[in-house]
Formats: structure tokens, C-alpha cells, sequence
């Protein structure tokens, strides 16, 4: 963290005008809960290449050629060099396809070379190691370099020629300047066939461990001092379209050529799976973190196990926790030691499945009780101290329950909402029952409303959520934000805290966040009431615009509009008037009378009416007709700008849904869903009726809606307060989600503080990002107060988390 003077923080709030005196009262004296000792910790999951291309420091994509039935995906010939795919004379059963390259040998270099994960990041001085299995003639030597089109930045040759047989080549060479953009090749001036199969390569990785991590995130990881890993995953775990596109553990350990693979059908792309279940267990070690394993429980999107036939699942699972506790005497034991590791990694927690307690049984939550019950029943035969978790409905609802008398020691909540949503429910846990069932909030982030990569705004609805569970630490014993990674080149999931491309990394304001508050958790809660000046007033304001626009959108599908009528007691009547010109904003839109149809399969096609609605209460008639593709149509109201607006997306999500989604500064909140479809050819009827932030809407006769507009952030000022019995510190935390800095003071009654530290995470506007290329833009900043007595006087800035640790 940067260290700072008062003097520059002065400077630094010159813009920032105080406008209110915050009083924050702490009990000192009276120590309350004890806080969880293992309260927050990591979610890891292979999502938007969190693995390869990210924290697997593999840097050759599609190794053993298996990414792809038709082509070599990310390998290309050169020279006159020839490629084909391969599926007889393999090097073992684990690999079902091999490389042939043709060299051409014609005098000049030719042969093969690999992209890397959106290019390879070749750094100066850096040793690289080079393997790959090989077998053919050839009769030259076989060259590796790295480097692009224009230059070569390393290269050694392979001594060894090439045999008949498979054997296996190994090569190290160090870079000799930087190059971030390179690529492997593997060339030759010989002439002959080679087949080619699991071709790695490798920089130094984070504690120099073989078939390692990439040190840079992991680093950013170990910086978080995580408590627990939970792996590997979220719906990694359960595979898509069948059970063989699960996780299963045993086929992911042991040397890489005897890997499998699998398509990682959930996110999109294949993985190596060579961050497997032993590398999962060696990244806990490494981090001081205990391992959180979740178990398929034989369910996959997509289908099921039946009920009576799940015990292969249950045996999987037990014999992944026999490799990770059982003695070197046991049979998967002795594999572990056999991969490096005699002392056992010791799992002390399991998730019994992944968000498989839906109330819809069909989806994804066959008889998850029943499955649960039978898993526990096994598992605690033979590890009685283990800590089980098990779900609850991870969407639909606000209030997940457990609704079993089959108890889980933890429940696993899941929250993807806005930072609304999450300040607002600082209290959540506050009513919750303290009958021993324990909470482990295994999933949540800022999801609605969070800008491009994440917002300073989303981060602090995190920390006040964060500051929730933590003054109810008795109940949520654990806690993990998700997702973690993002390679930038294939985004499936916005935000996630930890971003990155070949050569470069950023966390978000999420990030800081969560380093900062894991940081500074105390061992007791102290009770804290405090003066809001804010709350009240500024959630009074109405979210909907005065004068706004409406129109028409459609998402990846063909649809029709035509515009009924407009009523208003508050404004001049609205006409349709097809000589004035729609406004266009995306699409490709056609009139025809009084009828506008958007004829692509383009997303996010919005055609506005241009006229102002000079009113935010109002009643608006329109019919809507789906064309054609996978979706329904949209009707657009509260239009500002492209930025700022609202839509009810009416057969949204492949047809399967309703939505009223709110877009404030570029991003995109669901405020309300309903199950729902529409009919293809069909005219509906849409009935919308505004008044004010109050919002109806009817399909033909159907009130699909009745709900209200939302402020993106709750406005505010929320603290609270612990004490660490290990270093003697008061630790009082405020997060300040208004435009205002405040002159606070935090009051300790005849507490004498003899110096304090503020540590500061804060930016000009909440809607500040972090990026690849401005990777500080919002970062935590440290500086010394000086306490009077009882009392620390210090400035809130706007748009702020602070915490406070006073000696």
C-alpha cells in the first residue's frame, strides 16, 4: 500500500467540501462476539480462463491437440511446413489426438508455431523449460525459438534426433529481451514427418513448484492472506450436457501426458485440467489456507444421476479425500506420495454439490436432501470431524432457507445483486437464527451496475455487506467473493476482482477491498452506534428522469412495434408521427406505416421514439411482435441517453423469462425477473404505467410487473467496530457511499488511544475504475492520525472506505 502525509491527503480534498458532522460511538469496554477466525477466504473456479491462459503458468494453448476435432486450434505451419490431426500410434490412452508436421526441407527453416494464450509474454533474463513428446524422421535437428514475426528474442536446439518411438525431449533457453506478444516455434531445415504431443512450456512459477503458477497472480492471491480455498468450483464441478464434462479428480493428477482433459462446456473452452485436484491442494499449502473441496453430487447441467444409482459419486468423493488425508498406507495415499506429497493436505471442509437445492427440482436440484443425506452418511463414517456445507436456493430469492431436519453444519449462500442491494441489506444477518447452523456466503459480488471492469461504487456496496457479516460473525462463519479471475481476451462473466492479460494484471476497487478488510479483522465485535445524516434524505430522491424518451429493443432476435397511444394528467399527449425519424441507436430497423421491425440478429438493437415525455407519470400503450431468433422483444422507457435507462425485456434469456433491467451510467441492474415466454408471430399488447419510481406493466391482460425503480447505490454512512486481542487495536471501519466528505469523529469514552492509522480506499467519483492500463486509478492509501483523548477526529472523503486502526 502507499503511504501518504496528511498534508497531500489535505490537498487531495480540496473538492471534497464537508458538509456534516458523523459521529461514530465505540464500546470499547464491552466485548461482543467472537468474530470467525476463518471468515474470509478465496473462491476459485476455471471461468473466463482462470486456469489456462491464467493461473496455470502453462504457456503453450492446446498442448495435446485436443481442443478441437477438425484443426489444430492455435498452431500454424510455416515454410512449406504441412500439419495434420492424428488418432492412431498415440503416445498413451489419455490422449486421443496427436500433431503430424511435414517439414519441408528445402533448405530454408520450416515448421510449426503456437499463439500462446493471446501471445506469449517473453521477459528478459527469464529461463524458460521446454518439453514435448515426439516421434518420427527427420533428418535434421529440431530448433525451438521464441519470438514473433519480426524477431527472435530466445532459441536453443534439440541435440537429440528424433527416433521412431514417442520419447519425450526436454529444453530450457532464457530470454534475451522482452517481447510480450511472441510465440513457440518449433522449427527445423530437415526434411521428414513428426508427430508431436503434449508440447509444454514453462516460466519460472510461483514457489518454483513443477507444473505451477503463474507468480504474478499468484501473488495477487496470497496477498489476500486467504483463510480457505474453496475449488474447484461453481459449475466447473458440475459439467454440462453430461456427466463426462464434470470434474473428477482422479483423472486430473499424476504427469501431464497421462491427463485427459476435459471441455469445459459451463465457460466456453477446453481445459488441460493441468491445474488439477493436486496443484488445488498444493495452492492451498502454499497460501497458509485450509482446503474447501465441493463434490458433484451426480448432477451436471443438463441431467442426473438417478438417486439409486449415485454411489460411484459418493465413492469418487471419498477417494478424493483419501488422496488429500489418507495415510501413505492407503491406496490413494501412496498415490499422493507417489505425485510428491507423503504428509497429507488434511481437507477439513466439503461442499456436498454446487447450488443443487433450487425449489425447482428440474432444475439442477434432483432430491439434493436426499442426496445429501447419503453423502454425509458416507463421509462421516470415515471422517467424523469433517465440516460439511449445503446449499440453498442460490437465486429467485433474498432469503434462502434450509427446510430439512437433515442439518449442515454450513449453509452456502449465493448473492449477485447491486450495490444497492448490498448496503442495503448491512442488516441482513443481523435477525438471523443462532441456532448453531452455520453461514458460509460462498458466492457474492456486485454483478448489476458495476460499470466496465468494476466500480469503486460496487466495491463499497461489498464492504458494507462485508461489514455486515462481520459484525454477525456468531452466523457467517465464512465468506468468499466470486469470481476471481478474467483473462480480458475471453470475458464470459463481468466483473471479476483480478484481471489480466499475457503480461499484464489489475485488481479491481473489489479487489482492494477485499485485501483491505481481510487485513483488518479483529477477534471480538464492539457495538457501534453512530449519527447518519444522509440516509434518509438522499434515499428520498426519485430515481426516475423528468423528461425522458421511450422506444423500442431487441436482443439477438427479430421483432416488430407499433407505437398505441400516450396519457398523462401531467403532460401534452404523445402522438405517433412517422414522419418524424425514429432515433436509431443499434440495429437495423425498417418502417413500414406505423410499424418499425428490427431485422437482425444483432444484441442490444434499441430504435427511440424522438420525442420527450415530459413527465415521470404516465400511462403508455404499445403491441410488440417476435419476427424470429431466440428471443422475444423490449420495450424502452426512461431514456436518457445510451447510458441511463430502463427496459422490460419480455421473452428475455433464450425465451425463458420477463425482466425489468435498469442501465445507470453504461451499467445494467435487474431490478425484478418473472418466469415467461412469448409466441413467435404473435401481436402482444404492452401496458405501461409510470408513476413515478412505481412501475406496472401488463402483457395483453397479464400484470407482469408492479414494482419500483432503485437507486444504484444506497446513500449513506455505515461503520462498525472490532477489537484484536492479538495486537490490542480498536478497528472501526466506515464506508461513505454519498458525494460529500464528512468530518468525523470517533468517539472512545475514556478509552486513551495513543496513536492510530488510517487506511483509505477512495476516488473522486464511485464510478472510477481500475484498468490494464491504469491498474492504481482507485488503490488504498495509508496515513498517521493523531488522537485526543477519547477521540479520533479524521475526514471521511466521499466515495470511501476507511478503516481505522487506533493503538
Amino acid at each position: 500500500m502507499r503511504t501518504k502525509n496528511l498534508l497531500f491527503s489535505a490537498m487531495l480534498m480540496i473538492a471534497m467540501q464537508s458538509s456534516a458532522q458523523v459521529n461514530i460511538n465505540v464500546d470499547v469496554y464491552n466485548k461482543g462476539e467472537v468474530m470467525s477466525p476463518n471468515l474470509y477466504g478465496i473462491f476459485y473456479e476455471d471461468i473466463n480462463h482462470a486456469a489456462d491462459g491464467g493461473l496455470y503458468a502453462e504457456l503453450v494453448r492446446n498442448r495435446s491437440f485436443e481442443d478441437s476435432n477438425t484443426e489444430a486450434v492455435a498452431w500454424n505451419s510455416f515454410g512449406g511446413a504441412t500439419m495434420k490431426l492424428v488418432k492412431a500410434g498415440l503416445l498413451n490412452k489419455a490422449q486421443a489426438q496427436a500433431l503430424e508436421v511435414g517439414f519441408a526441407g528445402n533448405g530454408k527453416a520450416s515448421g510449426i508455431n503456437n499463439d500462446g494464450f493471446w501471445g506469449i509474454n517473453a521477459v528478459q533474463g527469464r529461463t524458460y523449460k521446454l518439453s514435448f513428446w515426439a516421434k518420427g524422421n527427420l533428418d535434421g535437428k529440431l530448433k525451438v525459438c521464441l519470438g514473433n514475426d519480426k524477431k527472435v528474442v530466445a532459441v536453443t536446439e534439440i541435440l537429440d534426433n528424433v527416433t521412431d518411438n514417442w520419447k519425450k525431449y526436454n529444453a530450457e533457453f532464457t530470454c534475451q529481451e522482452n517481447q510480450p506478444d511472441s510465440r513457440l516455434w518449433i522449427t527445423s531445415e530437415g526434411k521428414g514427418d513428426v508427430v508431436f504431443d503434449v508440447v509444454s512450456l514453462f516460466p519460472p512459477t510461483f514457489n518454483n513448484r513443477e507444473n505451477g503458477l503463474r507468480p504474478d497472480l499468484a501473488s495477487m492471491l496470497l496477498a489476500l492472506h486467504p483463510k480457505f480455498l474453496r475449488f474447484p468450483g461453481g459449475c466447473f464441478v458440475e459439467g454440462q450436457e453430461s456427466p463426462e464434462n464434470a470434474f473428477h479428480w482422479e483423472r486430473t493428477i499424476g504427469p501431464i501426458e497421462e491427463r485427459n482433459g476435459h471441455k469445459n462446456v459451463n465457460w466456453g473452452y477446453r481445459t488441460s485440467d493441468g491445474l488439477g485436484f493436486h496443484e488445488y491442494l498444493q495452492m492451498t499449502e502454499d497460501f497458509g489456507a485450509k482446503p474447501l473441496y465441493v463434490v458433484n453430487i451426480g448432477i451436471w447441467h443438463g441431467g442426473f444421476t438417478p438417486l439409486k444409482k449415485i454411489q460411484p459419486w459418493i465413492d469418487e468423493a471419498l477417494n478424493a479425500l483419501e488422496y488429500a488425508n489418507g495415510p501413505v498406507t492407503s491406496k490413494y495415499g501412496a498415490l499422493r506420495a507417489k505425485n510428491g506429497h507423503p504428509e497429507p493436505f488434511n481437507i477439513e471442509y466439503l461442499e456436498i454439490g454446487n447450488e443443487n437445492n433450487q425449489p425447482d427440482q428440474k432444475n439442477l436440484s434432483d432430491k439434493y436432501y436426499e442426496r445429501f443425506k447419503l453423502f454425509k452418511k458416507a463421509i462421516l463414517a470415515k471422517y467424523p470431524n469433517m465440516h460439511l456445507i449445503g446449499d440453498v436456493a442460490a437465486w429467485g430469492t433474498d432469503n434462502p432457507k434450509w427446510n430439512n431436519p437433515e442439518k449442515a453444519e454450513l449453509i452456502d449462500e449465493h448473492y449477485y445483486r447491486s450495490p444497492a442491494w448490498f448496503a442495503n441489506n448491512f442488516k441482513k444477518y443481523d435477525s438471523y437464527p443462532r441456532d448453531g447452523q452455520g453461514i458460509y456466503v460462498g458466492e457474492y459480488a456486485v454483478t448489476q451496475g458495476f460499470g466496465i471492469n468494476g466500480s469503486l461504487d460496487a466495491a463499497l456496496g461489498e464492504a458494507i455487506y462485508m461489514m455486515g457479516m462481520e459484525k454477525n460473525s456468531d452466523v457467517v462463519k465464512m465468506a468468499s467473493y466470486a469470481p476471481i479471475f478474467a483473462n480480458l481476451n475471453d470475458l464470459k462473466w463481468r466483473p471479476d476482482m483480478i484481471q489480466f492479460n499475457s503480461s499484464n494484471v489489475f485488481g479491481t476497487p473489489s479487489y482492494y477491498v477485499q485485501k483491505v478488510m481481510a487485513d483488518n479483522v479483529g477477534t471480538h465485535v464492539l457495538n457501534v452506534d453512530i449519527n447518519d445524516p444522509y440516509t434518509k434524505k438522499l434515499m428520498a430522491r426519485t430515481v426516475a428522469p423528468e423528461v425522458s424518451k421511450f422506444g423500442f429493443a431487441t436482443w439477438g432476435t427479430k421483432a416488430s412495434f407499433c407505437f398505441d397511444s400516450f396519457s398523462s394528467e401531467n403532460a401534452s399527449q404523445i402522438s405517433a408521427d412517422t414522419s418524424k425519424p425514429m432515433i436509431e441507436i443499434n440495429g437495423d430497423w425498417k418502417s413500414d406505416g406505423n410499424i418499425v421491425s428490427q431485422t437482425s440478429d444483432k444484441e442490444a438493437c434499441i430504435d427511440i421514439v424522438n420525442a420527450d415525455i415530459k413527465s415521470n407519470q404516465y400511462t403508455l400503450k404499445a403491441k410488440a411482435r417476435k419476427d424470429g431468433g431466440a428471443e422475444g422483444f423490449i420495450l424502452v422507457f426512461n431514456y436518457v441517453d445510451k447510458d441511463n435507462y430502463s427496459w422490460i425485456n419480455f421473452g428475455g434469456w433464450g425465451n425463458t423469462q420477463h425482466g425489468l433491467e435498469q442501465v445507470v451510467n453504461g451499467s445494467k441492474m435487474q431490478l425484478a425477473s418473472k418466469h415467461g415466454s412469448v409466441k413467435t408471430g404473435k401481436w402482444y399488447d404492452i401496458t405501461l404505467k409510470q408513476n413515478g419510481d412505481s412501475i406496472k406493466c401488463w402483457l395483453d391482460n397479464e400484470l407482469v410487473f408492479d414494482t419500483k425503480l432503485q437507486q444504484n447505490t444506497a446513500l449513506g454512512v455505515f461503520s462498525t467496530a472490532s477489537y484484536d486481542e492479538k495486537t490490542g487495536d480498536i478497528i472501526v471501519k466506515v464506508v461513505n457511499t454519498t458525494a460529500e466528505a464528512n468530518q468525523t469523529n470517533i468517539n472512545l469514552g475514556h478509552y486513551k488511544a495513543k496513536s492510530a492509522k488510517l487506511i483509505s480506499l477512495s476516488s473522486l467519483k464511485g464510478t472510477n475504475e481500475n484498468s490494464i492500463d491504469n491498474p492504481t486509478n482507485v488503490y488504498p492509501m495509508e496515513s498517521s492520525l493523531s488522537p485526543a483523548d477519547g477521540i479520533v477526529s479524521l475526514e471521511i472523503p466521499a466515495y470511501s472506505l476507511s478503516i481505522v486502526r487506533i493503538k
